[in-house]
């Protein structure tokens, strides 16, 4: 009877726990964010390559169905040292030194991917939806995608040269690798 018992209890076991989430880190070194900027004088754009995160993988369904994603401010680079060190002082970098994304309102169809979720960027959170491309090869995942961001829907005070302020509208690109 003990041997029938403990015979169930690990089947019970095997099934309830052989199909828990996986869990996908994002590869920061493989993947960036850049933004690009316009002014009527000049545009200029800024990446980052230090992206961090992790994303929930159900491997019944084979789809993401969480992702967290981590950038900080001070890790754009625009190539210019003089401009970032302005924008630090713009995005407030050292009262909000990081840009979050969070989603678990994920629909995946094909290589489409449809990302409901809430940016934590300057003290405010916004939803936004972002579509992207799902490639996945290998057991990496990478999504890419391009979506606007309106500065001062997060309470940024647009920057000004010669009385003009910049376009209150960033154009964002991203790449996310998840392994």
């Amino acid at each position: 009877m003990k041997i029938k018992l403990s015979f169930l209890a690990l089947i019970f076991c095997l099934k309830f726990n052989f199909a828990q989430d996986i869990q996908l880190k994002i590869q920061a070194e493989e993947s960036s964010v850049k933004y690009k900027g316009d002014h009527l004088l000049h545009s200029w754009e800024g990446i980052n390559n230090n992206v961090n995160g992790i994303a929930i993988l159900n491997p019944k369904s084979n789809k993401i169905e969480k992702i967290a994603i981590l950038i900080y401010v001070r890790d754009f680079d625009s190539g210019n040292p003089g401009r970032d060190a302005h924008s630090l002082e713009v995005l407030e970098a050292l009262k909000y030194p990081e840009i979050r994304f969070y989603s678990q309102s994920i629909n995946i169809v094909e290589d489409k991917v449809n990302l409901k979720g809430t940016f934590n960027f300057h003290g405010i959170k916004i939803e936004k939806e972002l579509l992207g491309n799902l490639n996945t090869k290998n057991e990496i995942w990478k999504i890419t995608g391009n979506f606007k961001l309106v500065p001062t829907d997060f309470g940024i005070k647009l920057p000004s040269f010669l009385s003009v302020k910049m376009e209150n509208l960033l154009d964002i690109d991203y790449s996310i690798v998840l392994k």
